[in-house]
Parts: structure tokens; sequence; C-alpha cells
């Protein structure tokens, strides 16, 4: 795995758990407009942020539909 796959594997990994921990503080502060957009804007560049990933490295779950006919097929990421 590159050091910049690295770093980038990380940065999703961040994502992700911002958007956990915006999600749980909005099961216990329901009525927090702010805080449902924070969830909103971490939610969106979580995705986004996933999608670039797998268009560079290839799918990280076995939730990505992927086609192995090609060489594009890549290695899991526990795999490497």
């Amino acid at each position: 795995m590159s050091e910049e796959q690295r770093k980038l594997l990380m940065e999703l990994q961040i994502a992700d758990f911002n958007v956990i921990e915006w999600d749980l503080y909005m099961h216990t502060h329901p009525d927090d407009m702010e805080g449902c957009q924070k969830l909103n804007e971490k939610t969106t560049y979580a995705k986004k942020l996933r999608k670039h990933y797998e268009r560079l490295y290839g799918p990280l779950t076995i939730l990505t539909p992927r086609s192995c006919d090609d060489a594009s097929c890549t290695p899991w990421p526990w795999q490497v």
C-alpha cells in the first residue's frame, strides 16, 4: 500500500468516525439544527471521500459493486 493510499484511507476513517459521532450526538440532541447540518456535511464529505478512494484503489467492502473481468480488480485492503 502506497503512502498516498494510506493517507487517503486514514482520512476516510476519520471522516467515517465523524459521521458516527455526529449521528450519536443527534440521538441525544434531536432538536439541534446546527448539529443536523453538521451531520449532513460530514456524511456528504465521507461519501465523496469514499467514492474518490474506491475510484483510485478499488472497493472497500463487498457492498460496492465491482467487475473482476478486467485489470482494474485490485486486492482488498486487508490483502495488501
